[in-house]
């Protein structure tokens, strides 16, 4: 990604350039061609480059997530070279797929240098809050793990409290109206 490109991306996210004059001057709609978006990602983790990463995720973000990136999504948020972690398993939260659940589990127990600093452990958190969105025996397995590791006493504790929120569904409860409406950001394929 050139600096254009993300200069284009920056006015998009500032809100200095309409959505119409970035398509216009972007020269494709990300929202219709997600091979745009998963393009960018490849390249930034051929290159390492954290800043097009960061771009790219701005892009996913703003024009929609799709499916089919989530292969490159588990190798992106494996990766060292970047900081960009937290969103990686915020678009993992979002696309709510089981063939994420082991990435994410794997993820909530890593630790990175650049979080080091961070009491909340933002990252584990994400991890765990998308286990409980994808709720499935699985997820619930990992949480439960979580919940009894040598991790933080704050990872364990939100571990326990998203099986508690787990278990207090009744069975026959439909799709929570959160989910459902955050579909609308996620394609298909």
């Amino acid at each position: 990604m050139d600096a254009a490109k993300r200069r284009l991306i920056w006015d998009l996210v500032q809100g200095s350039v309409s959505e119409n004059s970035f398509i216009a001057q972007f020269g494709a709609v990300p929202r219709t061609t997600p091979e745009i978006v998963r393009t960018e990602l490849e390249e930034s983790l051929t290159d390492r480059s954290p800043d097009n990463l960061k771009y790219a995720l701005i892009l996913a973000f703003r024009f929609g997530l799709s499916r089919q990136w989530a292969p490159l999504l588990f190798k992106l948020v494996e990766e060292d070279w970047h900081d960009s972690h937290e969103d990686i398993a915020h678009a993992l939260q979002n696309l709510r797929l089981p063939s994420t659940i082991d990435c994410l589990y794997r993820t909530a127990l890593r630790k990175h240098d650049y979080l080091a600093y961070n009491d909340n452990y933002a990252l584990a958190v994400k991890c765990i809050w998308a286990l409980h969105d994808i709720g499935t025996r699985e997820a619930v397995e990992k949480l439960q793990l979580l919940s009894q590791s040598d991790l933080s006493a704050p990872i364990r504790e939100k571990a326990l409290k998203r099986l508690s929120a787990l278990a207090a569904r009744r069975p026959d409860d439909p799709e929570p109206v959160y989910r459902l409406a955050r579909d609308g950001t996620v394609r298909p394929g």
